[in-house]
């Protein structure tokens, strides 16, 4: 685990330049997507290390992810126009069946790193996440054969807490995610997850939540 958390700084540090994550999204297809996604409502001690972590970044061109927008993006499921009430509602029970058969499991996230356009913590143990993530785009599947998921991207669990907003080198960035990136991990229960409607704001995500489905294998 240190080794993999090393490397993954250490592909931080092989930046040079920063991107503008928002440029990057104005490229993409207007409109609001469901996704799955999960939450940290309550994990008082994740908040705390986000801040903490973010007081200790102020450099003009990240702009910080609120408390309420801390999230984990699981999968998409579609674009509001492309999938009606009746349809979104069968996922939706597809996914509660779903969520029948896993069981509540721990994840520890911390060991800050990032990629050109965003700034965030690594999470572990990976693969309770990725088993969730797979079983819920079979039953996304299940009921929405033709839903636009995500493919051809490997999948890293993490949780960003900024976004870049402009092209800037690279050099600051790097040396403040290393001065972070040993804090101590905090340990977060998952024991449910949500579908959400997810909006593109002007420098920030905004998500409302559909429906919130426990975990109770």
């Amino acid at each position: 685990m240190a080794a993999r958390l090393s490397d993954e700084l250490d592909r931080f540090r092989s930046i040079r330049h920063l991107t503008n994550h928002w440029e990057k999204g104005r490229r993409r297809r207007n409109g609001r997507v469901f996704y799955w996604f999960l939450t940290f409502d309550g994990a008082q001690a994740l908040r705390d290390l986000v801040t903490r972590c973010q007081q200790e970044m102020t450099l003009p061109y990240y702009d910080h992810v609120s408390d309420d927008g801390l999230h984990l993006t699981l999968d998409r499921i579609a674009f509001e126009d492309q999938i009606g009430v009746e349809r979104l509602r069968v996922v939706e029970e597809a996914g509660r069946t779903c969520a029948k058969n896993v069981t509540p499991f721990n994840i520890s996230i911390g060991a800050l790193g990032g990629t050109p356009g965003a700034v965030g913590f690594n999470v572990f143990p990976r693969r309770p996440v990725l088993l969730l993530r797979e079983a819920l785009r079979a039953a996304t599947l299940s009921a929405y054969p033709h839903a636009p998921i995500k493919g051809g991207i490997e999948f890293t669990p993490h949780v960003t807490i900024a976004y870049c907003n402009a092209s800037e080198p690279s050099s600051r960035a790097i040396t403040t995610v290393e001065r972070l990136h040993s804090l101590p991990a905090v340990d977060v229960a998952i024991r449910d997850v949500s579908l959400v409607l997810l909006d593109t704001g002007e420098q920030e995500y905004i998500w409302t939540s559909v429906a919130r489905i426990p975990l109770t294998g």
